[in-house]
């Protein structure tokens, strides 16, 4: 998404409000016959005014936001009381009853602080501060600036698996998250009585995103009974810039919001949405390293503690299930909080190619993330290993440690292939399953550790349980045993895609 447009009435009073209330910078002005508009920007973000000379029809105050035209962009702020306290300030109308923060109960947007205003015009805006485990990275960055971008703009919309589909499959978004925001906070923020919203967040390899708003209750009203017209107030349009047009085209989706498309000028150099990404996404990448460098510490651990000959808890646990039972137990500890951590949350806590390719499958991250999060995830878990090591490299290497590395058990290399396809298959549509259910999300993480626990315990004679490309790759490095290595690059992310095709 290259910027965000919308009809004014009055330019002048336009651009005093948003520069001078919300400290967008002025960019550029233009006049033709019978119409003006003016560029501004905050932070990376532009919002395009334009004023006709003569302008329709003006925003219903009746207007909601489980109205079909409606949409707003969502202003991330550094503090939403005191932005809150400047629109006071500046007499601005105020749509919520003052700023509401989302419940602990809404999995997936917990913490978030929001409140929604409008313009001089009418038009619904929303600021919006993110709690430390969940937005962009760019939004946690220490900055003087009160009002610091736009991170994305909201559209209702009557069916949402059509919108998914439009805005995914024709105009190449992915998915970044999902939330159903249902209870008195979501009331008192949109001011529409009973409000359960499901929300669908979209991102381009560029640009503020896009919120597709489903309103399952009280249901999608139209408060406007005619087509939007550009020159109404009610007008927005959103461009985009893609590969896949020849030409720039004026389009509208499903539910006829405005849409510039536009072809990506051809001087655009191939490096720009890698170095993007890595502009933008660098400390998530670094995070899935990190997970998965302290999952490989941790499994280290665990096996010097309980293989080692020399270990005292090894000479007191004799029975391997039982030892294979603790080890488990720790790998799945460890999988839970790093699920819950905020570096988990924030960037999705992959920390599996297999899981990072299934999610690109799904269009649920953006190419170019997907190669750097596979990079962190295979670069991270060896260095954790070595740098776990590093104080015991003795131990670590013994032939009952190995550095925790992954082959093929006794019954050999087709039955460590199957072992290997069928968890990771079972995996990965659980945790798809259990992701489709409001109620069952919550809880997700302690599912996944919960199967770690049963695999390690009852699997791992058969293939050593790796289930992760990164994982195993990791410990064979300094193991130097590479031993039925293709087993767990082809069975985890063959599995992985099954099961996210078969559980839609």
């Amino acid at each position: 998404m290259t910027a965000v447009e919308l009809t004014v009435s009055e330019l002048p009073r336009a651009l005093a409000f948003y520069t001078g209330v919300l400290q967008f910078q002025l960019v550029s002005r233009e006049a033709t016959p019978g119409l003006a508009t003016a560029r501004v920007r905050l932070g990376d973000e532009t919002l395009i005014l334009r004023d006709y000379a003569v302008n329709g029809k003006r925003i219903p105050e009746a207007l909601a936001s489980n109205d079909r035209s409606f949409q707003h962009i969502a202003i991330v702020v550094g503090d939403v009381d005191a932005a809150y306290a400047r629109l006071l300030r500046h007499g601005t109308r105020i749509v919520s009853a003052g700023v509401q923060r989302l419940p602990e109960s809404n999995f997936d947007a917990a913490g978030i602080r929001a409140l929604y205003f409008r313009d001089p015009d009418g038009h619904f805006l929303e600021l919006i501060q993110f709690p430390s485990d969940k937005g962009e990275p760019r939004w946690h960055r220490r900055n003087d600036r009160l009002f610091r971008g736009i991170d994305h703009t909201a559209i209702a919309v009557s069916d949402l698996k059509r919108s998914v589909r439009y805005y995914r499959d024709v105009l190449g978004f992915s998915i970044a998250g999902e939330s159903f925001n249902v209870g008195r906070e979501q009331e008192l923020l949109t001011r529409v009585a009973g409000a359960r919203v499901r929300i669908t967040s979209l991102r381009g390899a560029k640009g503020p995103g896009i919120e597709l708003l489903h309103y399952e209750a009280p249901g999608l009203a139209r408060a406007l009974s005619q087509e939007v017209m550009p020159r109404d107030l009610s007008a927005w349009r959103v461009h985009l810039q893609t590969t896949g047009v020849t030409a720039t085209r004026e389009r509208a989706d499903p539910d006829d919001h405005a849409l510039l498309v536009e072809r990506r000028p051809e001087h655009t150099s191939r490096g720009e949405y890698p170095l993007e990404a890595l502009r933008r996404h660098w400390p998530l990448y670094l995070m899935e390293g990190a997970q998965l460098a302290l999952f490989m510490a941790v499994a280290l651990y665990l096996a010097l503690g309980l293989e080692h000959p020399g270990s005292r808890l090894r000479q007191a646990i004799a029975r391997p299930l039982l030892r294979r039972a603790l080890f488990g137990l720790g790998i799945a500890i460890t999988v839970i909080v790093l699920i819950y951590s905020n570096w988990g949350r924030r960037s999705g806590a992959h920390f599996n190619p297999a899981v990072t390719l299934s999610m690109l499958h799904l269009q649920r991250i953006q190419p170019w993330d997907a190669l750097f999060y596979i990079m962190a995830q295979f670069g991270g878990g060896w260095l954790g290993v070595v740098l776990a090591a590093a104080p015991f490299p003795r131990a670590s290497a013994h032939k009952d440690v190995n550095y925790v590395v992954t082959a093929p058990g006794p019954p050999g290399v087709a039955a460590a292939f199957a072992a290997e396809f069928l968890i990771s298959f079972i995996l990965m549509a659980t945790l798809r399953l259990v992701q489709q259910h409001d109620q069952a999300k919550p809880y997700l993480g302690y599912v996944a550790g919960l199967l770690l626990f049963l695999y390690i315990t009852f699997e791992a004679p058969l293939s050593g349980m790796s289930l992760n490309p990164a994982r195993s790759v990791a410990s064979a490095i300094p193991a130097r045993s590479w031993k039925g290595i293709w087993i767990y690059f082809a069975a985890p992310i063959l599995a992985m895609l099954l099961a996210v095709e078969l559980v839609q």
